[in-house]
């Protein structure tokens, strides 16, 4: 069953978007991507010298008459994509629990697989998770009708233990046979070099890879304690008696934001797409509006 955001009139609006790439990779079979091969497509791409047997419609005749020699127009042709989803499972993911992330992050990875899926390519998710016991990924799915599939898996998803996201990410690309697009959802909130060493992975995998940081409403602006409060760590279980008020909260925000800062400049000087989705805008805004904006949709 899908969740409450997808009504018909949303998934109609998914449906006019397409998953946008800056490079060009091979397909499995005809689709609406300019490809890497050259052949009967739609944009033009070079000529070459023409050999008795090549297909006479495609002579540029004004070419002939101003050389005086026969010159063949080569198009590129238009092949599917194969995109990758990956969704962090840490336990944070589920915290703060009142801000609804991990129910922020399953619509947007859900939207963006309708987008692939209406679109005739191909989708396949992948879940970062603690448990190595439970599957972590999806086949590769086609087709409008196999959005259930997808939601079905999303059904199971439930943040929780600590991720080695390095490891994990390590484990799911080893099963990865297609470069393509591919699109990390996650917090983020985890050292920055194990960030920058997935990023190299990704690229590593061929892929032309966008992140979107989810973060709760609390996380951006927590409340004060100045009282002081027992807190469980999410993903270690480790409590401790915090005491927060104006001056650690300013503390923390500056690190919040010099983290997320770097998060940002490390993604851009990677060349990757990089969008922040905060717990009290509107999915559905995000997806329709922003993300089109930054040149992920169009």
């Amino acid at each position: 069953m899908l969740p409450p955001l997808f009504t018909s009139d949303y998934l109609s609006r998914l449906e006019t978007l397409r998953i946008q790439t800056r490079r060009r990779f091979l397909g499995s079979r005809p689709g609406g991507h300019v490809s890497l091969r050259r052949g009967a497509g739609l944009e033009f791409a070079d000529y070459r010298r023409y050999s008795p047997g090549d297909d006479l419609r495609y002579i540029d005749w004004n070419l002939y008459g101003r050389t005086d020699r026969l010159y063949i127009k080569q198009f590129q042709e238009e092949e599917d994509l194969y995109t990758s989803l990956f969704l962090d499972g840490s336990a944070s993911m589920a915290h703060p629990a009142q801000d609804g992330k991990a129910g922020a992050a399953r619509d947007i990875i859900l939207s963006l697989a309708h987008v692939v899926l209406a679109s005739n390519d191909a989708v396949k998710l992948s879940l970062l998770s603690a448990d190595t016991t439970a599957p972590s990924t999806t086949p590769f799915f086609r087709g409008r009708q196999r959005l259930g599939n997808v939601a079905e898996f999303l059904d199971s998803y439930s943040p929780e233990g600590r991720v080695n996201v390095v490891q994990s990410l390590a484990q799911q690309l080893q099963q990865s046979h297609h470069p393509g697009k591919a699109v990390w959802v996650s917090d983020f909130l985890f050292p920055l070099s194990d960030v920058r060493t997935g990023l190299s992975l990704m690229r590593d995998a061929n892929f032309d890879l966008a992140l979107i940081q989810v973060l709760g409403h609390e996380e951006i602006d927590p409340p004060l304690f100045p009282g002081g409060a027992r807190l469980t760590d999410s993903e270690s279980g480790a409590e401790s008696v915090v005491y927060f008020d104006t001056r650690a909260k300013q503390t923390y925000m500056q690190r919040l934001d010099r983290h997320n800062r770097e998060l940002q400049s490390s993604c851009h000087q990677a060349g990757v797409h990089y969008a922040c989705f905060i717990t009290h805008q509107d999915v559905s805004h995000f997806i329709l509006r922003e993300l089109p904006e930054m040149g992920l949709l169009m």
